[in-house]
């Protein structure tokens, strides 16, 4: 989720508070002295700078971790965080998949569909199974990022497919990706987008079609 803010804006904000913790013990030691910079003094305020800057990593690491979503849930703060900021996508998501293949009757191929999301400021991971069994898939790259030339949201992600019994038309594993547009009102989250996949495409059966996402309450 980190992708979503300025990273370059991140970088200097933790450089800055990260400068004036040092900055501050070498004061503190400078001024329990002469007056005079050394490298006895340097060396001095390293080791009180050392520990401060342990203790304030630790926090943005347990914010980022966990913390973060007390803000997120707070009643008024929460939904514009939700909204401008980043949305949070934990939970599962219930779907439809809307496939361009066409199945032994003539007729396109539906699927509902389960996606668990589990994000957090430093990472995103997700899985997805079709409800019917016949497919499991492991995502091995995701991301959530912000449009910013119009604020739009998009969750994007490649996975691994397993077929454990394949049909004779089928592949035991392939491969595929989709992008979904995040869209947020007063009462839902919902995703919606396309995606595509390498299978049999040999033989001309790669398929590609609608995904729709919504979180389950």
């Amino acid at each position: 989720m980190w992708k979503v803010f300025p990273k370059l804006g991140l970088l200097k904000l933790l450089l800055f508070i990260f400068s004036a913790l040092f900055l501050s013990a070498l004061i503190l030691i400078l001024g329990q002295s002469s007056g005079e910079l050394s490298w006895d003094n340097f060396y001095n305020s390293l080791k009180i700078s050392s520990p401060i800057t342990l203790f304030f990593c630790s926090i943005i690491f347990v914010f980022g971790k966990w913390g973060w979503r007390l803000f997120w849930k707070l009643p008024f703060l929460g939904n514009i965080l939700h909204k401008a900021v980043c949305p949070d996508l934990n939970g599962k998501w219930l779907g439809v998949v809307h496939s361009n293949y066409i199945d032994a009757d003539g007729k396109k191929v539906t699927k509902e569909v389960e996606l668990t999301i589990r994000a957090n400021l430093f990472e995103i991971n997700l899985s997805l199974r079709s409800l019917d069994g016949y497919q499991d898939s492991k995502v091995i790259q995701s991301e959530l990022y912000k449009d910013p030339r119009t604020g739009t949201f998009y969750l994007s992600y490649v996975f691994e497919a397993s077929v454990p019994i394949p049909e004779e038309t089928d592949d035991r594993v392939f491969e595929g990706a989709a992008k979904l547009e995040i869209f947020i009102d007063d009462e839902n989250t919902f995703m919606q987008g396309t995606y595509w996949t390498n299978r049999a495409w040999q033989r001309s059966k790669n398929t590609a079609g609608l995904i729709t996402m919504k979180l389950k309450s």
